[in-house]
């Protein structure tokens, strides 16, 4: 009989891993990295009956120990979209220059992502061993991502990963008309939370931009690099902004803008988003930071929490000057310089803390989908799926299957290292 392990994300965001067996084989789908002080891993799992690895999508929580596990296969395979494994790597290469010598791998073995990588499109199945067959369904949440859907023992089980069953801008929605299943494992991020219709935080937005341009100010947008930065670019281009105010993009969005634009298939506008690019003006150095700031007009920058990036710079050039505005677009982590900014105008960089005399501004774009949305995502499933969730804070999770509960569906929140059968 077919069993599934959950190696992590398990009342928890961060780590994620799942390991399916049948027989002899088994497959890996994710395998990624729960960031604290020695970075957390999902247990490793024998590879000599491993017969892949299918990765959701690129984001760190669900690709951040990839290296770990291909090092030990050369002949290992990865599958995932040709987008997922560019954005990996520069992810990858990313968290590695933060992290001191403290992960598992070295620079080296990142380029096993793209070595041994097998591009795998939306719709297409492959076979994997003689027990699996796996076939990928758009997300809606990044560029690329995909929900993985695993056929084995003659059942099917579907990983959601992170999802957005709503288009923006920047992603199409979720495929909403997917096959029949009888396992889902899914995501539980926003389980208890409502998001205001996209259009109402894009006009909101935007009117941030123009009060803002009025009164001679500069707007800093503080941005994830991969997602978020380029949904904020495809926003301004769609209402016009780019051409009214000089746009300035930095950090690793500029690297992230380069594979997209290689890949135009995986966003919802391949025009909007090229007329985006094209338009925006790339910061280089430091003295094209200073004379944006100079300029005036809206410069977009990662780290989206203000922990670190180019975006430390700027608000060190903007905070104290009450025509400009900081404007967070996205969710602020507890202990995070971004939380902080909120909660008291103040941000406590290094040893020192500023006050913030600049407008400060929360337009929380999500590339989640939000209770509502969740749920009917997930009772549109058809086969009366048994329901397993993960990825979110335990009381997400628990409030999640609560809801599947009370509309007559099963579900079951796992622990750590929990197994089932399929």
């Amino acid at each position: 009989m077919a069993e599934i392990t959950f190696l992590g994300s398990c009342r928890e965001i961060g780590r994620s891993g799942f390991l399916v067996q049948n027989g002899g084989e088994t497959l890996l789908v994710d395998y990624g990295v729960k960031f604290q002080d020695p970075p957390l891993f999902p247990d490793k799992v024998p590879v000599d009956e491993l017969q892949g690895i299918a990765v959701t999508h690129a984001h760190l929580d669900h690709s951040g120990g990839l290296p770990r596990i291909l090092l030990e296969d050369p002949d290992l395979s990865l599958f995932c979209t040709p987008a997922t494994r560019d954005l990996t790597v520069i992810l990858l290469r990313d968290m590695y220059n933060l992290s001191r010598g403290r992960l598992p791998f070295d620079r080296t073995d990142i380029t096993r992502v793209r070595r041994q990588c097998v591009s795998t499109t939306y719709e297409e199945t492959v076979p994997l061993g003689h027990s699996f067959d796996m076939t990928l369904f758009n997300a809606g949440h990044i560029p690329g991502s995909a929900m993985v859907s695993v056929r084995v023992d003659g059942k099917r089980v579907l990983f959601t990963g992170d999802f957005n069953a709503l288009e923006s801008q920047l992603m199409p929605g979720a495929r909403n008309n997917l096959p029949r299943h009888d396992i889902v494992v899914t995501e539980s991020t926003y389980a208890r939370r409502t998001n205001p219709p996209r259009e109402e935080i894009e006009a909101d937005l935007i009117a941030t931009i123009e009060d803002t341009m009025k009164r001679g100010g500069v707007v800093l947008i503080p941005a994830f690099a991969v997602g978020r930065s380029q949904e904020i670019m495809c926003i301004l281009e769609r209402y016009g902004v780019t051409k009214k105010y000089p746009v300035y993009i930095d950090g690793m969005a500029r690297d992230v803008n380069t594979i997209l634009m290689r890949h135009p298939g995986y966003v919802m506008s391949p025009h909007l988003f090229e007329r985006a690019v094209n338009r925006i003006h790339v910061v280089e150095s430091h003295k094209d930071r200073v004379r944006a700031v100079k300029n005036g007009g809206v410069i977009i920058s990662p780290a989206g929490m203000l922990k670190g990036g180019a975006a430390h710079t700027y608000f060190k050039m903007v905070h104290d000057n009450e025509r400009n505005s900081i404007v967070l677009v996205s969710f602020q982590i507890s202990g995070t310089p971004g939380a902080e900014l909120l909660a008291r105008r103040k941000v406590t960089v290094g040893r020192r803390t500023f006050d913030v005399d600049a407008e400060v501004y929360y337009h929380h774009l999500s590339s989640h989908s939000d209770s509502e949305g969740l749920l009917k995502h997930l009772l549109s499933i058809p086969g009366d799926p048994v329901f397993y969730v993960v990825h979110g804070e335990s009381e997400s999770c628990d409030a999640l299957a609560e809801q599947l509960h009370e509309r007559g569906r099963r579900a079951i929140v796992p622990e750590t290292n929990d197994t089932f059968d399929i």
